[in-house]
């Protein structure tokens, strides 16, 4: 049986790629440490080294996927950065929409809704689940037709 590991979490590969701390050379250097050490071994190892490939690839999509932003509708940006929500959530003392690491971000420093000033906390947020999918679908058909102009 095969235990779930962080090599199979898509949206943990994400969120490294994402992070600005991930560099290949930082990823391999940290897999022959693991490896020299035997610090991990066996099917971890195996894992750890598929999770630095994962990574790189979720990092080189994500760089590709940046250029279609550009066209992107404005219900997918973020209402505060103007950026392209990659988690989108809606906050319930206003109703506006942001991605989650932007009002996870503001509410470390100040627990109000930035559009109104009201109370909120993080356990306030609700996931934008129909924006996301919408999202998701426009991502996709950028994607298919730039593999297809490719």
């Amino acid at each position: 049986s095969h235990s779930p590991s962080f090599a199979d979490a898509d949206e943990f590969q994400k969120e490294c790629a994402r992070s600005g701390y991930y560099t290949t050379d930082l990823m391999s250097k940290a897999v022959k440490t693991c490896r020299k050490l035997g610090l991990l071994v066996g099917e971890s190892m195996e894992l750890f080294d598929l999770l630095a490939t994962k990574v790189e690839d979720a990092s080189k999509m994500m760089e590709s996927d940046e250029d279609l932003y550009e066209d992107a509708p404005d219900e997918f940006l973020d209402e505060l950065m103007c950026t392209f929500m990659i988690d989108p959530v809606i906050l319930p003392t206003s109703g506006k929409i942001v991605d989650r690491q932007t009002i996870t971000q503001h509410l470390l420093n100040d627990s109000t809704d930035p559009f109104n000033r009201k109370e909120l906390s993080v356990g306030d947020i609700v996931p934008a689940v129909e924006l996301k999918e919408k999202m998701e679908v426009w991502l996709e058909e950028k994607r298919a037709a730039r593999n297809q102009s490719s």
